[in-house]
């Protein structure tokens, strides 16, 4: 999967990007309007910062071309959207074979579902600062890199 970025930072071997989350809205028809109810509940800011690799040597200010692995994309949607109704289902049905109370099988269902997206927070935050899945592949615009260098 590839996407258009712009440096904001530069470490070491990584770089920070900034993008715009365009893939979600890029056919709402109130685009044109600033977006949907939709866009507004979810955030006003269309822009996400990421961690990228930096081997080719990006500097501040350029924009690039990033790359992610969509097999590990993938993974982490389904880790996202599938993984915590199955998860919701699961319990439910392991509650439902010790009562017949719809509460608490309701309640095992739920208490399921919430115990996923728990797990899926903390794996998240405990690989936070040592993964770098996205890679700056090309540096598409270096106005910033030519401006500086006169």
């Amino acid at each position: 999967m590839q996407t258009k970025a712009i440096v904001t930072e530069v470490h070491d071997s990584y770089a920070i990007v900034v993008t715009e989350r365009t893939s979600a809205c890029d056919g709402c028809h109130k685009a044109e309007e600033g977006g949907c109810s939709v866009c507004s509940l979810m955030s006003s800011d269309r822009k996400m910062s990421a961690r990228a690799s930096n081997d080719i040597g990006a500097r501040v200010g350029d924009h690039v071309a990033v790359e992610s692995d969509t097999g590990r994309m993938l993974f982490y949607a389904a880790l996202i959207f599938v993984l915590p109704l199955v998860l919701g289902i699961l319990s439910w049905a392991i509650v439902a074979t010790f009562t017949d109370s719809s509460t608490a099988q309701a309640l095992g269902g739920f208490g399921g579902f919430l115990l996923c997206f728990l797990a899926v927070f903390l794996y998240s935050r405990s690989l936070k600062d040592r993964r770098c899945e996205i890679r700056i592949t090309e540096i598409l615009d270096s106005d910033a890199r030519n401006e500086e260098e006169n």
